[in-house]
């Protein structure tokens, strides 16, 4: 990931109505900044649900999926689970019953200390340019030490567009970052007791009352959330970076079948474009769904898909000198001529109008796990490597 792309996430997942709408268009304005060309305005549309704080849970923003097994290139199920019913899920609930018992059959991956968690995903993510709009498809790999210790490693590429349901392609085309992009972030040594890590979730009890206040006390962090959403936003937090231990994830299974109003989704597809069955609990103008494997019940993924129109402008902020400068040691960096660079993301540094559209099905956001392994080491870093601190 370059530094523009980290800065924009900065922005990510604001809340409807908020002033904090304004941020989306400066996340537009540094992803329309990735190089100079003639502007085509640039959104991606934010994720709903729920995320751990920054600096208090840089494991939960670099941990996706909860599948420890082999994917085969052929998507089929690499085994059977002894005991599970033939007939189909009665319901949601019953769903979740059934993918807890496959994952409590999966063993806990257990590296050690100074080893790596190396998670493989496939992603999709809708963007909003101009008048019209696009999926992006990509691929995610993640370093996760052992320990909860030393550096966390992102590599992300963009490998890909689709057309979205009922909007025109933009008339600029997307510039794709094909070459892998490398964020190395260093995770603060003051973590609070509170903060969910992947070296915390590590020695968490099974306990499914010691889980469930737990999730409560993560649920409590989210005020902007409409309150009959936030257990089930941070249920799916904590899905996802149990990666490394199924066990975990299906103490979480267990729980997440008693959130009232979940519905099950017969045929949902993951950003691998494997189809399976999800759960989802919808929210305003979006449902977010995590998908099992029809037969097995096993985790591949989740997504969230706009279940109607939705439209949205506001006024870009401006961006301050510093951030500007910023943003051109960036592309000077890559490339760029500094002077053309300059004028150009001056220009868009003032504050303008922006109007995006969601069309009902786009997939806003979606990831699918295709293997999870241990680690030995970190990979030699791509050219031109992001480099995060977080502070205390």
């Amino acid at each position: 990931m370059d530094e523009i792309a980290a800065v924009g996430r900065l922005w990510a997942d604001v809340p409807e109505g908020s002033d904090e709408d304004l941020r989306g268009a400066r996340g537009a304005l540094l992803a329309a900044a990735r190089a100079p060309r003639p502007r085509a305005w640039t959104l991606r549309v934010p994720r709903t649900g729920l995320r751990i704080a920054l600096a208090g849970g840089v494991a939960a923003a670099l941990t996706a999926g909860v599948l420890v097994a082999e994917i085969r290139p052929d998507r089929s199920d690499s085994r059977g689970v002894a005991g599970l019913p033939a007939a189909p899920p009665a319901n949601a609930r019953d769903l979740l019953q059934r993918a807890a018992r496959t994952a409590a059959a999966e063993p806990d991956l257990r590296p050690h200390p100074g080893q790596y968690v190396h998670l493989k995903m496939r992603t999709m993510s809708y963007w909003s340019m101009e008048s019209g709009g696009m999926q992006v498809t990509g691929t995610e790999e993640r370093w996760i030490p052992a320990d909860g210790t030393g550096p966390w490693l992102s590599r992300e590429r963009q490998i890909g567009t689709a057309r979205a349901p009922g909007i025109a392609l933009p008339n600029s085309p997307l510039q794709l970052n094909k070459e892998p992009e490398d964020t190395l972030t260093e995770a603060p040594a003051c973590v609070s007791a509170d903060t969910a890590t992947a070296s915390r979730m590590a020695t968490w009890p099974l306990d499914e009352a010691w889980l469930r206040r737990r999730i409560e006390t993560e649920a409590a962090k989210y005020t902007a959330v409409p309150e009959h959403l936030r257990f089930w936003g941070a249920v799916e937090t904590f899905v996802r970076d149990s990666a490394f231990r199924p066990s975990l994830t299906a103490a979480l299974f267990r729980i997440a079948a008693e959130v009232d109003g979940i519905t099950m989704v017969p045929d949902a597809v993951d950003a691998a474009g494997r189809h399976g069955i999800g759960v989802t609990l919808e929210e305003e103008y979006t449902r977010t769904e995590l998908i099992f494997d029809k037969s097995t019940y096993r985790y591949l993924g989740e997504r969230t898909v706009a279940t109607r129109d939705k439209t949205r402008s506001f006024t870009t902020r401006p961006l301050s000198k510093a951030h500007v400068d910023r943003i051109v040691r960036d592309l000077v960096a890559r490339g760029a001529d500094p002077k053309e660079s300059r004028r150009e993301i001056e220009r868009d540094a003032k504050p303008r109008k922006v109007t995006t559209r969601t069309p009902k099905g786009a997939v806003i956001g979606s990831s699918a796990v295709v293997g999870v392994e241990v680690a030995k080491d970190l990979p030699s870093l791509a050219p031109h490597p992001s480099y995060v601190k977080v502070p205390c």
